[in-house]
């Protein structure tokens, strides 16, 4: 049993130090938020603890130290540490109304009755703070330890629940199987609580699942571990498709802006960031408005609506861009025409072409649904129908 226990815990303490560097690693890269930091430290310290408390380890300290359950008392003070990091996690969440300093207070006093205790009676004795050793101290050890665990354990579940109300559907899957470690390690806990404080008001009670107890521990912080990978994968995953779909968005924007420009009688000077791209698309697309007329409008949604009857397709951003096709036909028609407005000193043709010219007003575009709207148009110019159905709307070309 003694060799499960170990690698099990030894197992459980390797995968929580490799995830806390992960985690420090990565978020030493980008600008995380102190919650992270304080996971990544609450994941490390338990995962030391859980290397203090093995016992192979607890049977090298009491024969480097010469004296016994050293490694104890340090296995449960880091264990509580990592809760103080838990508690800062669930604080810079919104979660926690206990101030910090309370925290740590609580923190240095219970470690220190701890410490206090073993002083008194655990140097010299064996199995303190275990069911095996009855001793008042040595329950009275335990039953602080456990209820600090347990208490902030569930503090913990409560917090993640909250946390994973938040999350799509990939991290609310990790959240979910972090949630589940902590569920195991706080059912081992207070399996144990119990039967410490019923060995303090019955101190000849045989203990009963105290294998089980220490089992949950390890297997706790592997599911932690667990659910923290997955989530960040999950996450490494949503992101990197965000972006991809953000550069796409840009793109087809960008290739509306080009397209849409000649429609400008006045335009900034490129290079041009993506909002005042999209503030010229509005501009061109109010003069767009003013060309096509209704019954163009008409007959491009009539030409599209079997798209809409055969895959319940939103043909509005294709019908836009028939109408872009169509009114830069216009324009490129009017301005082909040779007019009396290229001969000298005819100035009223000429103000009658300036008249003709649509104005328009800028306008703020920081919307992000309205970026998508443009991205779907900037994409549909592209599609061989809006060209043919353009052409086939579009003004004439005159005969000669």
């Amino acid at each position: 049993m003694a060799d499960a226990v170990s690698l099990l815990w030894y197992g459980a303490a390797a995968a929580g130090v490799t995830e806390s560097a992960r985690k420090a690693l990565v978020n030493r890269g980008f600008g995380y938020t102190l919650s992270r930091h304080f996971l990544t430290a609450g994941i490390a310290c338990m995962a030391l603890s859980l290397a203090a408390g093995d016992p192979m380890t607890l049977d090298w300290a009491d024969q480097l130290t010469g004296l016994h359950n050293v490694a104890i008392v340090v296995h449960n003070a880091l264990a509580m540490l990592a809760m103080v990091f838990t508690a800062g996690f669930l604080h810079t969440l919104g979660q926690l109304r206990l101030p910090m300093p309370g925290v740590v207070t609580i923190f240095v006093a219970c470690a220190a009755a701890m410490v206090t205790l073993y002083l008194q009676a655990g140097a010299h004795t064996s199995f303190f703070g275990a069911p095996k050793n009855p001793t008042l101290p040595s329950q009275l050890y335990s039953a602080i330890y456990l209820t600090y665990m347990v208490g902030w354990l569930a503090a913990l579940l409560l917090g993640l629940t909250v946390v994973a109300m938040g999350e799509v559907a990939g991290v609310h899957g990790g959240v979910t199987l972090a949630q589940l470690g902590v569920a195991v390690s706080l059912v081992g806990l207070s399996w144990r609580l119990g039967v410490v404080l019923r060995l303090l008001f019955d101190p000849h009670h045989p203990p009963r699942g105290t294998h089980f107890a220490v089992f949950t521990d390890g297997v706790g912080l592997v599911l932690f571990v667990a659910g923290s990978v997955f989530a960040a994968v999950t996450r490494r995953m949503f992101d990197r498709r965000d972006r991809r779909r953000a550069q796409r968005q840009e793109a087809a924007i960008e290739r509306l802006w080009l397209r849409v420009r000649i429609l400008l009688a006045q335009r900034r000077r490129p290079p041009l960031s993506s909002i005042q791209q999209m503030v010229e698309i509005e501009d061109a697309l109010l003069i767009v408005d003013q060309l096509i007329d209704a019954s163009t409008r008409s007959k491009i949604r009539n030409e599209l609506w079997d798209l809409v009857l055969l895959y319940e397709m939103d043909i509005e951003p294709m019908a836009t861009a028939v109408e872009i096709e169509i009114a830069i036909a216009l324009i490129v028609a009017r301005l082909s025409q040779p007019t009396a407005v290229h001969a000298p000193g005819n100035t009223d043709a000429a103000d009658d072409t300036e008249a003709w010219w649509p104005e328009t007003e800028l306008l703020p575009v920081d919307d992000d649904k309205r970026a998508r709207w443009l991205a779907a148009i900037g994409a549909s110019l592209s599609e061989r129908r809006v060209r043919r159905l353009a052409k086939k709307l579009g003004p004439k070309p005159p005969r000669r």
